[in-house]
């Protein structure tokens, strides 16, 4: 029977009987997981000075609570060992203490063996050779000898060891933030080219308690337009993202997000945070290129290290733990048909009726500006059934009556662009989000005075109701999204998206989002960008004069 086992051997061995994990086995005889898996890969063995055998001896036997463990425990020993078994716990775990001390000290005696090998080779050659290792010594041990332990072994340790992979990827590892966050701009930078195949994508994930974003601005732009780059060229981006309580956090992550939901291919899934599990890594993957395994190395801390693997093999190893979390995710955005879809329209009318504030950020004014009468007449001027106008009547009307119940208790904020209503006064053209009402048609300059005038009314009327005008240029990365934010219900995004076949040509894609912690964040979000706004801006007198201005120009220019 086979006696000569090293340490490593051994326990490996008896963890895989009872398939115990190498986590469990170093917290309880408190030791750093990383000195059990030297153990084990052979790279250390404890001294004849260490308590170690005795507490793994007693970890294991408290392990042995049934007769099938008992049994398999057994059967292992009395193949490593010509004493007579005795299935006794107390003897059980006598024999498991025995057997580790033996291997024990055929290790160190192993090792004793190899430094004289190293010190011979040293004296002769003047350095050393790469088998001059433990593992080196050990393949130079007899092969048919080798090979009969090996057939001994049962079906669970030879499982143990055949599926053991030797990379040949030169793995690079990277120590301290700037450098993870600089290599990670490296690796999506090398996705600047067309894939190949549908099926490379970057695939990215924001686990770690602290992100992955980085705070330096100029490095943050270059990491989300390596991002916007890859979409551009055609590139599919996953991203999962763990939800906390961390608002800060999510806002942060929303900032920088908002701009890629207009370039096409870009899928977000989120897990909610288990505070029984503290997840302490990230991963960047771009296929075909590279992967980056980043993490915190200490709790709380940004992230600081990273390996960064080269190799195919790899890639797709890291590729598939990626998609095994992501069977635990849920889609974070739920698409919708763009403006023309009645859908669109009943989903908008479902979320107003929700009670609680509502906070707009959009390109020009509000559909819910436009009077029920104005609205109807737009309509008009599409090519649409009667049934269809009738009843897209219907759900508008819905939408101002919400408004106008529900804005003497809540708060309803707009966000407008200034540029857009100069657009809209002197040339006749409302925003992207709002072609569907007029298609096969132009508003009048009375049309859009009526609107204004409306829009002044609500103002005077509804203490609760405010809009603020800003200039697109402070907005550059938003000029092209809007979202309206239901507090305690919903987000509606919509985007504009460039189409990549025809020029000049646009894409309306549409969101919502109803995970509570987004829709906070998003409520929180919106109110940050309110407060940092100008009090002229939006001082509720100043947003009427500059509305009676433009009613003053589209009176002007109807007259000429």
């Amino acid at each position: 029977m086979e006696t000569c086992l090293t340490f490593g051997e051994c326990l490996a061995a008896i963890l895989n009987t009872l398939d115990l994990k190498c986590s469990k086995l170093a917290k309880e005889i408190n030791v750093d997981p990383s000195l059990v898996y030297k153990w084990l890969r052979g790279e250390r063995v404890p001294s004849y000075d260490t308590p170690y055998i005795e507490l793994i001896s007693n970890f294991i036997s408290n392990k042995i609570i049934n007769k099938y463990q008992r049994k398999a425990i057994s059967d292992l020993l009395d193949k490593h060992s010509t004493e007579v078994p005795d299935i006794d716990s107390a003897d059980l775990k006598d024999r498991i203490r025995l057997w580790l001390q033996e291997a024990q000290g055929y290790s160190v005696n192993l090792q004793k063996k190899l430094k004289m090998q190293k010190k011979a080779k040293t004296k002769k050659t003047g350095h050393l050779d790469n088998e001059s290792s433990i593992s080196g010594f050990l393949k130079n041990i007899d092969e048919n000898a080798k090979w009969n332990h090996y057939a001994s072994m049962t079906n669970n340790e030879y499982s143990l060891n055949k599926n053991l992979y030797c990379s040949s990827d030169n793995i690079q590892v990277i120590y301290g933030h700037s450098e993870v966050l600089y290599s990670t701009l490296k690796l999506l930078k090398q996705a600047n080219r067309k894939p190949c195949s549908n099926n490379e994508r970057i695939l990215i994930t924001f686990n770690s308690e602290v992100d992955i974003l980085p705070d330096d601005m100029g490095l943050r732009h270059n990491w989300i337009k390596a991002l916007y780059d890859a979409l551009s060229h055609g590139w599919s981006i996953i991203f999962l993202i763990r939800l906390n309580n961390n608002m800060q956090r999510t806002i942060k992550i929303i900032e920088d997000l908002q701009l890629l939901l207009s370039m096409g291919d870009f899928t977000i899934y989120y897990q909610k945070a288990n505070d029984d599990f503290y997840v302490l890594n990230d991963l960047c993957i771009v296929s075909n290129k590279g992967a980056l395994l980043c993490f915190s190395s200490k709790i709380g801390h940004k992230v600081d290290r990273a390996f960064w693997y080269h190799e195919e093999e790899s890639i797709d190893i890291l590729t598939s733990f990626f998609f095994q979390q992501l069977t635990f995710a849920k889609p974070l955005l739920k698409s919708y048909p763009s403006h023309k879809t009645v859908e669109f329209q009943q989903a908008l009318a479902e979320a107003d009726e929700v009670p609680g504030d509502k906070y707009v950020f959009k390109n020009g004014l509000s559909t819910t500006t436009i009077p029920l009468s104005l609205y109807e007449k737009y309509l008009n001027f599409g090519n649409i059934t009667s049934q269809e106008l009738s009843y897209r009547i219907f759900l508008h009307g819905k939408r101002l009556e919400s408004f106008e119940t529900q804005v003497k208790y809540y708060e309803f904020k707009d966000i407008c662009f200034i540029e857009s209503l100069e657009r809209l006064v002197n040339d006749k053209k409302y925003t992207f989000d709002e072609y569907y009402m007029l298609e096969n048609g132009t508003p009048s300059k009375e049309d859009i005075a009526y609107h204004l005038e409306y829009l002044i009314h609500m103002l005077k009327k509804y203490d609760n109701y405010e809009i603020a005008f800003i200039s697109k240029q402070n907005f550059n990365n938003l000029s092209d999204i809007c979202w309206l934010v239901k507090r305690n219900s919903s987000v509606f995004i919509e985007t504009l998206a460039k189409d990549k076949t025809e020029n000049n040509n646009h894409i309306e894609m549409n969101f919502s989002i109803t995970e509570k912690s987004i829709v906070n964040a998003f409520n929180d979000y919106f109110l940050k960008i309110w407060n940092h706004i100008p009090y002229e801006n939006r001082n509720k007198k100043n947003s009427i004069d500059f509305l009676e201005s433009l009613i003053k120009k589209c009176n002007a220019d109807s007259q000429h």
